[in-house]
């Protein structure tokens, strides 16, 4: 429970200051806290996964974490994107459907944790439920490389710098921000949960 308060506080924390800097035109600095956000977040999920190891927790706990912490991402996403253009913060008219697909993301992510971590504790393994674990992953893997990439090569990144990138309906820099960086976050998670994943060799 107090984890679980401390990471409401840390999402309603980052996600009010992504709003005040979009909302000064911070460029730089909103991107700064975006970037900040997904670093906090890959190593709070590296470091909660290795202190369950370390317990002897392994196999659906491990991976169950690592889907939490995947699930927070999207949260994070969907709320920063809702705050910041349902409020007219900026102005961008495809945002809703990115909220919707994040949203709905998030609670794919919670359940999967759920239910593993639920599985770990009764001490129950369900090999179906971790090849869709692991699939998940590797998708999730596949998607935010094509992700970073495509914003990159098509120059969202630095849409702040044109005129038509601060256009009225036309302002998703911050999105193009959180997008990134976000998708940073969930690469790297999902490389610990394709790790947790992987069938280990039987001892000879």
């Amino acid at each position: 429970m107090p984890s679980m308060i401390i990471w409401m506080l840390g999402i309603g924390v980052s996600v009010s200051a992504l709003v005040v800097m979009a909302a000064m035109k911070q460029y730089y600095l909103h991107m700064a806290v975006a970037a900040l956000v997904s670093i906090l977040v890959a190593l709070a999920s590296f470091r909660e996964v290795r202190s369950a190891e370390a317990l002897g927790s392994v196999g659906e706990q491990g991976i169950g974490i690592a889907l939490r912490h995947m699930g927070l991402v999207w949260t994070w996403g969907a709320l920063a994107l809702f705050v910041t253009y349902a409020f007219d913060i900026l102005s961008w008219r495809e945002w809703w459907q990115f909220f919707i697909g994040f949203f709905l993301l998030a609670g794919l992510s919670l359940f999967l944790s759920a239910t593993l971590r639920k599985d770990a504790v009764s001490g129950v393994a369900d090999p179906m439920l971790l090849k869709v674990a692991r699939g998940y992953s590797i998708f999730i893997l596949v998607a935010m490389f094509i992700t970073m990439a495509g914003l990159l090569l098509d120059g969202k990144m630095w849409r702040f710098t044109t005129v038509a990138g601060l256009r009225r309906g036309s302002q998703d820099w911050a999105a193009n921000n959180i997008f990134f960086f976000g998708a940073m976050a969930l690469a790297a998670i999902s490389v610990s949960a394709i790790k947790l994943t992987t069938p280990q060799p039987k001892a000879a």
